[in-house]
C-alpha cells in the first residue's frame, strides 16, 4: 500500500492528519477508553452511541426520534438503526406522536430505564475514580480548557451546539 503525503511548502513532508497536542491527547483518550468499541457497562455490553442515547432518553422521556438525532449529532438514518437495535434489546419503545403522526416518540421501557440507570451509576463511579486522580488545579484547568474547546467547536460548527449551554457551568 502506498501512502501519499502532501508537501508542507517548506521542503519537508506534512502529515496526512493533524499532528498537534489536542489530536494526540484525543487519540490517547479514545484508545485507552475503548470508546470506539462496545464494552461492558454495569454488566451490559453497549456502544457509546447506545449509552449516549440512553442518557438523553432518561433526561427527556418521550423525545421525538428526530430530536434524538439532533442531540446526538447523528444522521436520522443512523439514529433510526440505533433505536431499532435498542428496541430489539427491549430498552426502547417507539410510538407515533398522536398530535403529529410523522414523529416517533421514544420512551425507555422498564428494562431500558433500569439499564440506563445501572450504566449511569457505573459511569459516575468510573468518573469519580478517574477524576479523583487529578489535583484540584488540574481538574480546574481541565474543566476550563474543555469548556473553552467546546465553545470554539460550537462556534465553528453551530449545529453541534444543541443544548451545549447547559454544560457550561455543570461541575465535572
Amino acid at each position: 500500500m502506498t501512502h501519499r503525503r502532501r508537501e508542507d511548502g517548506q521542503g519537508g513532508r506534512a502529515a496526512a492528519f493533524p499532528d498537534d497536542a489536542i489530536s494526540t491527547v484525543l487519540r490517547r483518550l479514545v484508545r485507552s477508553g475503548g470508546l470506539l468499541e462496545p464494552h461492558q457497562h454495569a454488566g451490559v455490553n453497549a456502544s457509546l452511541s447506545e449509552v449516549l442515547a440512553l442518557r438523553e432518553l432518561v433526561e427527556q422521556p418521550g423525545m421525538a426520534q428526530n430530536d434524538l438525532a439532533e442531540r446526538l449529532g447523528l444522521e436520522k438514518s443512523t439514529v433510526s438503526r440505533l433505536v431499532a437495535g435498542m428496541e430489539q434489546r427491549g430498552w426502547v419503545s417507539r410510538d407515533r406522536d398522536p398530535e403529529n403522526r410523522r414523529y416517533l416518540r421514544l420512551t425507555l421501557t422498564a428494562d431500558g430505564d433500569e439499564t440506563a440507570r445501572g450504566i449511569g451509576k457505573r459511569l459516575q463511579e468510573h468518573h469519580r475514580s478517574v477524576l479523583g486522580g487529578l489535583t484540584q488545579s488540574e481538574l480546574h484547568a481541565l474543566t476550563v480548557g474543555l469548556t473553552a474547546l467546546a465553545r470554539v467547536i460550537e462556534h465553528v460548527h453551530p449545529s453541534a451546539s444543541t443544548d451545549a449551554h447547559k454544560y457550561d457551568s455543570e461541575p465535572v
